[in-house]
């Protein structure tokens, strides 16, 4: 009997509230894992979203993931569930244990596809290897907008073409691992000018230049066996004027399966997000989400909102608003049933047929990453000649606000999950190495930018930052300003090394020397300190 047939009958045994429960991935605050196996047992949940939240070093994650994959083989259907997380290089988990290498933004300058396929193997394989098996990436979104606040270092870069080799390469590289990959955010969040973690964005694009630009990295995904894509929470009023991407039958089902051909898994973007709750009903998103074609409705608890939200209540009235659905025929029990037959369908041919290299790539992982830094270093202008510094003693600054730090350190279970930022990171491998330097404070720099008499004795290296935060923005406007200054004031002794995008170069056609690492991750950070 085929796997198809032996799912169609195990659907028909399924009470209604296990078939709907199977439609959802959620997750759970710190290490309420009593509660994590009430999601399991008592609401029949798909899968999780993991965070650092959630584990804090390999052990614990270890100990936690098969503890849930022990609770869910209990289970009359009992496949294994998704336990996913955002592993994407400018966002991860168990920063201190695993190799993020320098992220997407740089992996794309160094324009090397086996390089990205390798990285994304070496995230596979060390997540496989901890005990979860579903990465929430690549990023797949094409940075058309250069102030995206949300998107920037998580692009492979602008370049439409370019993009998607590398999403196709990092999709080929995850595969390789066994572990299930996701291609993000359909059909795309790289142009829009807020985020969706705080605002419905809209984007007035036609169809035609959608296809011409950002579904040309899902394409490729795609082709390369991408097992699932997610959706965004952004209007596209040209191609459906009543709903969001998530929301919208035209973009899921018109446009992605039946025009793209995607066969895999559609998941939702987080239904905690703001861009829903100010505009849904979480029940109501929900439903609209499964009528118009997806097939996993993913809440996670979201850090950036509020400590307080009641997100168990919100979890459970979810569930049982769209159970509630289908008994009160606003929903048709068929929808269900086909979501829940192509969810478990993929599952049980996934896991059980994955082909799984061995772990070939662990023991290089850290190579691998130090290799995709350094490549990605650019020296974009050297006009005076000042780069290298070969060893000449310098004054060293940062451009951004120390107290914005506390942004990337503090845990916030999604995002970048920084143990330091790049500045901590620079300053304390300056110090183990003994550079000879001069280092001003952030108000020293001020003072220095407002004084007349202050003079430089040697070059000036400033270093700017950007860090994509869910919910949140670095202070990159305020670092602009610095810059400027900097810029109009000693333009012949500047130094500006961008750890981040090099879109802020265009704004500062005096600026004589620029190096930008297209990154602000701490591997990054200590190959630009060894450079200095």
């Amino acid at each position: 009997m085929s796997i198809e047939k032996k799912v169609a009958q195990l659907i028909d045994t399924l009470p209604l509230a296990e078939k709907v429960g199977q439609l959802f991935l959620l997750a759970f605050a710190g290490k309420d894992y009593d509660y994590a196996k009430t999601l399991v047992k008592q609401f029949h949940v798909g899968g999780f979203y993991i965070t650092d939240d959630n584990a804090a070093n390999q052990k614990e994650a270890t100990n936690m993931a098969a503890m849930l994959q022990q609770e869910a083989a209990l289970r009359a259907c009992d496949v294994p569930l998704l336990l996913a997380v955002d592993q994407e290089g400018a966002w991860g988990i168990l920063t201190h244990y695993t190799d993020l290498g320098p992220g997407n933004l740089a992996l794309g300058q160094v324009n090397d596809r086996s390089l990205t396929a390798d990285m994304y193997q070496v995230y596979g394989e060390q997540m496989q290897h901890i005990g979860y098996n579903t990465l929430l990436s690549p990023c797949a979104d094409v940075n058309a907008n250069p102030n995206n606040p949300i998107i920037g270092l998580r692009s492979f870069g602008e370049e439409p073409v370019a993009v998607a080799q590398h999403v196709g390469a990092a999709v080929e590289g995850a595969n390789k691992s066994g572990n299930l990959c996701c291609a993000k955010h359909f059909p795309g969040h790289g142009d829009t000018h807020s985020d969706s973690h705080q605002t419905l964005p809209s984007v007035d694009k036609s169809f035609t230049a959608l296809m011409q630009q950002d579904l040309v990295p899902f394409k490729a995904a795609i082709e390369q066996g991408v097992g699932l894509i997610m959706t965004s929470h952004i209007c596209y009023p040209q191609i459906d004027p009543d709903n969001p991407a998530t929301l919208s039958k035209i973009i899921l089902q018109d446009i992605l399966q039946k025009q793209l051909g995607f066969k895999g898994l559609i998941i939702t973007d987080s239904m905690n997000m703001w861009s829903m709750r100010r505009n849904y009903e979480p029940s109501e998103a929900a439903i609209k989400a499964l009528k118009a074609g997806a097939h996993i409705v993913m809440l996670s608890e979201e850090h950036y909102e509020n400590s307080t939200t009641p997100y168990k209540e919100i979890q459970a009235a979810t569930i049982q608003g769209v159970i509630d659905a289908v008994n009160n025929n606003e929903l048709c029990e068929t929808v269900i049933n086909d979501r829940l037959q192509h969810v478990l369908v993929f599952k049980y041919t996934h896991f059980a047929d994955a082909i799984r290299t061995p772990y070939s790539l662990v023991n290089k992982a850290s190579d691998i990453a130090k290799l995709a830094a350094e490549k990605a270093i650019k020296v974009l202008r050297n006009e005076n000649g000042l780069w290298p510094l070969d060893k000449h003693q310098f004054t060293l600054a940062f451009a951004a606000n120390p107290q914005g730090y506390d942004k990337i350190t503090n845990d916030r279970g999604i995002g970048p999950n920084d143990p330091l930022s790049a500045q901590h990171v620079i300053v304390n491998k300056l110090k183990q190495r003994k550079t000879p330097h001069t280092l001003l404070s952030y108000q020293q720099l001020l003072a220095a930018l407002n004084s007349e008499e202050f003079r430089l004795k040697e070059p000036l290296v400033l270093v700017t930052e950007d860090y994509p935060l869910p919910g949140e923005s670095f202070d990159v406007l305020d670092q602009q300003n610095i810059l400027k200054m900097a810029v109009e004031k000693w333009p012949d002794q500047l130094v500006v090394i961008g750890m981040r995008s090099d879109y802020e170069l265009a704004n500062h056609p005096r600026l004589k020397t620029y190096i930008c690492a297209y990154s602000s991750r701490a591997i990054s950070a200590e190959i630009i300190a060894k450079l200095l």
